[in-house]
């Protein structure tokens, strides 16, 4: 099943594969706490920035995921499905690319954030 998510990334909207890790676990470990998670696949300082602000609605985990080297981070809802996805290298954009974007589309905005009104 895929669900129509803005993104071109061949994972968004699909079901997120359950990564080897190099922490040791796999992907599905770290989600059966029910929340969304930031795994940061090239230990991007700008990622973990742009996920500071969701802290209490996202998890953010860096580890390597040697299957999958092209992936530079993948944003996962509770149930499963990626909802962002970003690939590593010289070809691919800036691997924060649309990141904010979909943290608020999910997640409302970041804490901190001043909202007009």
């Amino acid at each position: 099943m895929r669900y129509e998510l803005p993104g071109e990334h061949p994972l968004t909207g699909c079901s997120t594969p359950d990564l080897e890790l190099t922490d040791g676990g796999r992907l599905a470990d770290h989600l059966h706490g029910g929340r969304a998670l930031l795994l940061d696949l090239t230990d991007d300082p700008e990622l973990r920035a742009l996920a500071a602000g969701y802290a209490g609605r996202v998890d953010s985990l860096t580890a390597g995921c040697p299957s999958r080297p092209e992936l530079a981070a993948v944003l996962v809802r509770p149930d499963g499905f990626t909802v962002w996805a970003a690939d590593a290298g010289a070809q691919a954009p800036t691997s924060t690319a649309g990141l904010a974007e979909a943290l608020e589309e999910w997640f409302g905005v970041p804490e901190g954030a001043v909202t007009p009104g």
